[in-house]
């Protein structure tokens, strides 16, 4: 049981996505509803988490795995953030990148909200451990979790609010290298490297479609306009 829960975020990818293809409008409609609830149940987790932390709770978070798994290691938020990702991959036009463009911020949002009780459960270890590429992560998030906001946004420049998101390259590559270090150095089990190899798969097709939709596709040339 523990094996397949270690695949959570992963095998969470799918439903999430057909909610946000068949549902997303509702999403959209509905996102400060979304963002309260959400809002509820990370702040109760993280308390929870901090009375781990401080071992006061009474009982271990293991004791409720699926919760475990999904919010206080990180694996809703991983999958909210894979599809905010591709959705910036798909090629322009297409199916996939108009439903997921259509809530990229409110599932970045979401992301985000779920990450607070992840970060507050594990930055003590991860300090100690000298693996701060989740917490490297995190704070870059801040600012942009922030500005992802449309009443925020209406007040920065667009160039300067474009500039700013840039930085979710960076968030994308610690996430990356945070899983990474995760699997093949802190555990021990014998599906690491299977889960390492999923998320190489993962990060490494964002990027082959990034490269082909985006930066080594040919530009369309303007039409020359005619001099009279």
């Amino acid at each position: 049981m523990d094996h397949i829960l270690s695949f959570t975020g992963m095998l969470f990818i799918v439903p999430l996505a057909l909610f946000v293809y068949y549902s997303g409008k509702h999403l959209h409609k509905n996102e400060h509803t979304y963002y309260i609830v959400s809002a509820i149940i990370a702040l109760v987790a993280t308390v929870l988490a901090v009375l781990a932390q401080i071992g006061t709770l009474g009982f271990s978070l293991e004791n409720i795995p699926v919760l475990y798994q999904l919010i206080f290691q990180g694996h809703l938020t991983f999958a909210f953030f894979v599809l905010v990702m591709f959705a910036g991959g798909f090629k322009k036009k297409s199916k996939p990148k108009i439903a997921l463009m259509r809530v990229r911020r409110e599932m970045a949002i979401l992301g985000f909200i779920f990450l607070i009780p992840h970060a507050t459960f594990l930055i003590i270890t991860a300090l100690s451990a000298l693996n701060p590429t989740g917490t490297i992560a995190f704070l870059v998030m801040i600012p942009l979790f922030v500005t992802s906001f449309t009443s925020i946004r209406k007040k920065m420049h667009p160039l300067q609010w474009r500039k700013l998101h840039k930085w979710a390259y960076l968030v994308y590559l610690m996430i990356y290298v945070h899983l990474l270090s995760i699997n093949l150095i802190a555990q021990e089990d014998e599906l690491r490297f299977v889960r390492a190899a999923i998320y190489t798969a993962i990060f490494g097709f964002y990027t082959y479609l990034k490269m082909k939709n985006y930066i080594l596709a040919p530009k369309k040339e303007s039409p020359k306009s005619s001099v009279k």
